[in-house]
């Protein structure tokens, strides 16, 4: 009998440990150049879904900013320009917001006349998902969706035309 009672005892414990030990940690995939972009859905300031599979066939530039952000600030002209410029080529330039509302963030780009469309990750996921660890960082995708080049702080014009250039003229 007691044989009966300690063989429940030690099943009750394997499989309360089975329930408590945690499954192995899913570890992220390390985004780096060549490696698909994750696909993902936001809302533009305008109320309309973006989707950035429905880029693919553009040269896409991802830049994750935040209105309290300097360096993201002083970068926004540079990159409005350059998109202006550039759009007829193919060129998508995609904002994703860090999680600000969308008050804040519609008169930032209304006082500044930017052009480019402004999506609103307003739990942060889009930034997770893309490993985004400081502001601004950008992220340019070939015509595939494969990034090809990541930017952590501020991008200059100088750098925009070195790095996204080359994609443009690939057709």
């Amino acid at each position: 009998m007691v044989a009966a009672a300690l063989g429940i005892v030690f099943f009750s414990a394997l499989l309360w440990l089975s329930v408590q030990t945690p499954q192995a940690a899913s570890v992220p995939v390390l985004l780096e150049p060549g490696s698909p972009a994750p696909n993902f859905e936001l809302t533009t300031l305008t109320g309309e879904t973006a989707v950035l599979d429905d880029y693919i066939g553009d040269v896409v530039l991802i830049n994750f900013w935040a209105t309290w952000c300097p360096p993201c600030k002083a970068e926004m002209p540079a990159i409005n320009a350059y998109y202006q410029a550039n759009q007829a080529k193919g060129l998508t330039v995609l904002g994703v917001n860090a999680q600000e509302d969308q008050r804040t963030v519609s008169q930032f780009i209304e006082a500044n006349g930017f052009t480019f469309p402004i999506l609103l990750d307003s739990q942060g996921d889009v930034a997770a998902q893309f490993q985004v660890r400081s502001y601004p960082t950008t992220i340019v995708l070939d015509r595939a969706g494969a990034i090809q080049y990541i930017h952590n702080g501020l991008i200059t014009a100088a750098q925009l035309e070195t790095i996204v250039t080359p994609y443009l003229d690939d057709l």
